[in-house]
Formats: C-alpha cells, structure tokens, sequence
C-alpha cells in the first residue's frame, strides 16, 4: 500500500470514529429529555400519571400522590418513540384530564387543574 494510500484509510477511519463518536453523544443526549420534574400546581393531590402509547393507556407512572405544590422526579426509563404523547393526570377528588405533550422539549413539567404547561 502507498503512502497516499495509507492517509486515505486513515482519514476516512477518522471520519468514521468521530461519526460513531457523535452518535453515543446524541443518544446521551436525547436520553436526558426524558427525564424532567413534575410541579404540582392543582389545588388536589395528584395520584395517577399515565402516557398513552399504541392505543392504550400505562401503567400509573407515580408510586405516591403528588401533594399540591409537590415536585416529583420523573424517568421514563427510555427516549424512544415520538416526543408527542398523551399523557393523563389523575386527582384524589376523581377530576382528571389528558392532553398531549412534548417530552423532548420537557425539563419541568407543571400540572393546573384542568391542564399541562412545560419548560
């Protein structure tokens, strides 16, 4: 092999590693999103959180009620599948609402009575 020949590879095995560089620091990235804090702004205790994926609602996402003024730490676990999902709040009086949300755009989620707001 030439000379030339050998800068070539080792350009384009460069190229390569920073590409695969690049990519571990983008799933890192996007796996961060899904993990953000829950304000309870309502004047109820919230009990249930749940997302809605492939035509049916989750699991409860919280272990404990969300006293009003609260926070919870909220993780997904994962950041797949699309940042829009619907996503449903439960109060201890029997109220609840859905309404869709960005998690890839979520670092503080707060939850009104009737709505959802982030940041």
């Amino acid at each position: 092999m030439t000379t030339s020949a050998i800068g070539k590879w080792t350009a384009l095995a460069a190229s390569a590693l920073l590409l695969a560089c690049a990519s571990l620091a983008s799933t890192s990235a996007s796996a961060a999103e899904w993990k953000f804090k829950v304000y309870n702004k309502s004047q109820t205790a919230a009990v249930e959180f749940r997302t809605r994926e492939d035509g049916e609602w989750s699991s409860n996402w919280i272990s404990d009620r969300i006293e009003p003024g609260d926070t919870f730490n909220m993780d997904f676990g994962h950041a797949d599948g699309s940042c829009t999902v619907r996503t449903q709040i439960r109060f201890t009086d029997g109220t609840y609402f859905d309404a869709n949300v960005d998690y890839c755009k979520v670092s503080n989620l707060y939850v009104y009575e009737q709505r959802m707001s982030w940041d």
